[in-house]
């Protein structure tokens, strides 16, 4: 009975069907590869961004005073 209906549909419906599945896989596999994208350079960012923070606290580490509150509020302010 499959068999029958499979057998009904004409070659070109077929090739019509391979080819939107066909479409339809690297739409989504785009969008993964961009989502996965955009993770890593989130990752990066944030790795990069915490970096800075530990460098600009070990450098005001050992500062005293005023430099320290002066020095930090304006990296602050930049961020």
């Amino acid at each position: 009975m499959i068999a029958l209906i499979l057998n009904a549909i004409p070659a070109p419906v077929w090739a019509a069907i391979v080819g939107m599945v066909a479409l339809a896989v690297a739409w989504l596999k785009g969008r993964s590869d961009g989502a996965r994208g955009v993770k890593t350079k989130a990752a990066a960012k944030a790795a990069d961004d915490l970096q800075t923070a530990n460098e600009v606290q070990n450098d005001n580490a050992a500062k005293s005073g005023d430099a320290v509150r002066d020095d930090l509020g304006q990296w602050m302010r930049d961020k």
